[in-house]
This record gives structure tokens, sequence and C-alpha cells, in this order.
């Protein structure tokens, strides 16, 4: 079975209208993995987290390549070029050096041995051991929990900033610094950051539902944050919003 490929401008909203990208290949279903919660991809392997660990697929022979199994599995995952960072609902982050991966002798490798946690590489614990979605940008880590957000700069010099906020969802960080998450409610949220070297109690700015752009009664699924343009996956479509302007643009969901 092969990995499908995309084409087409997946985010080009402009010039007059949405163009839909043509598919090809097959739809992986990570060997028919019960559970799976969230995927990484970098320039070798696709990462998939599930119920009970972490699969990884080799991208060019398309085989299982390597896996971990722990109890309660894994919820989340992000990368960056050296690790592949694992957030646990029981657990706390765990991160694998990718350096570690390559070293297979057998097929599919057991990478248990591999696995370590966050504290190796931070003085600083997360808020909660329940980890609902990571994110970052080189060494530095967005942590979502069930009880809030955290930033956490990873060794050498490694600091941790955190708010304590009932509902996050998910959060993006981009190249800057600056960071974004959703928070759930009976209006949900969408909050920015534009620093995050000291703890904070009130965001930047918030886009909320109900009020403004965001339509009410509806959810945010997810989020992607392309230079001023940040994408919205709620449940009515897709929200293109557009920073420092009044600009936006919305792909609704045909029924």
């Amino acid at each position: 079975m092969s990995f499908p490929t995309i084409s087409g401008g997946i985010f080009d909203f402009t010039g007059g209208g949405y163009t839909p990208p043509t598919w090809s290949g097959s739809i992986y279903d990570f060997g028919g993995l019960a559970g799976v919660k969230q995927t990484w991809v970098d320039s070798d392997f696709v990462y998939a987290v599930y119920a009970d660990g972490l699969n990884i697929y080799e991208i060019t022979s398309e085989e299982y390549y390597a896996y971990i199994t722990i109890s309660g599995g894994f919820s989340t995952i992000w990368g960056n070029e050296d690790r592949i960072f694992l957030g646990s609902t029981v657990s706390g982050v765990y991160y694998i050096d990718k350096a570690c991966i390559s070293g297979s002798i057998e097929s599919p490798y057991d990478l248990s041995l591999c696995l370590a946690q966050l504290t190796l590489l931070t003085p600083y614990e997360t808020s909660s051991q329940y980890i609902q979605y990571l994110h970052g940008y080189n060494d530095t880590l967005l942590v979502i929990t069930d009880v809030g957000v955290d930033v956490m700069k990873l060794d050498p010099h490694s600091f941790k900033s955190t708010a304590t906020i009932s509902g996050v969802q998910k959060g993006f960080m981009t190249s800057s610094g600056r960071f974004y998450y959703t928070v759930s409610g009976s209006e949900w949220s969408l909050d920015r950051l534009n620093n995050h070297l000291w703890d904070w109690t009130t965001p930047d700015y918030s886009w909320i539902t109900g009020s403004g752009v965001l339509a009410s009664d509806i959810t945010l699924n997810d989020l992607y944050v392309d230079g001023n343009f940040v994408y919205v996956a709620t449940s009515s479509g897709v929200y293109k919003l557009e920073e420092g302007s009044n600009r936006y643009a919305i792909y609704y969901i045909e029924e």
C-alpha cells in the first residue's frame, strides 16, 4: 500500500477562489492501528501515535520500520531537527533522539530503550502529567496540558513560562516565538501571545466565537499559522484570518 501524496494549493485561497488539490495513492491505514491520535512527518519517516504507543514507517520503502509500546499509549507528537517529542496522558512528555531511530538492525525495530523523559532536557516540569497537545519551534516546546499552557525552552539556558487555563485544547508556535492556542467553553476562543519569556494571565489578542469574525456555536478543531495568516479548522469549515487587518475568508463545508 502506497503513501498518499497531494498536489495543489492547499492553503492558496487567493486568485479568485479555492482549487481542490489532487490526490494520488491509497489512504494509508498504518497497518490497521486502532485509535491513531496524531501523525508527524519528516524527510525520512511517518510517525503515528496511537492507543498503545508509537509506530514509525519509512517513507522511501513504505515499510513498517520501528515502534514503541507503552502502557496508556501516546496522545500527541511533535518533532524538531534532532528529536521526536511524545506526550502521554499519564506520565508527561517523552522524547527520542532521531539518531537512535536510524540505528535499526531489526525490522521492525523496538525503540523502547531510546525513550527518555523530558526532565533530562530541562529542570522544569510540565504543569500536569496529562498532555493534550505538543507543538514548538527549534528547542522550545509548546505544551498543552489539561490545566493550561507551558512554554519550555530546553537546555542550555532552560526556562519555563506558564498559564493556568481551563479548557485549552491545541496550540501552534511560530518561528518568532509568537504562539496561539484554542480554548473551549460556552464560546470558544483562539488566543495569541506575542512573547513567552514570562508567565501570563491574559493573552495579547483573542478571537471569540459569537463575537466578530468567528460564528457562534462552532468548535475550533485545529489551527495553522503562515506569516500573517491564521487558518482555523472549525466544525463548520475553515476560517482564514489576516492579522493586522479586518480581512478574512470562510470556506464552508458542504452539507
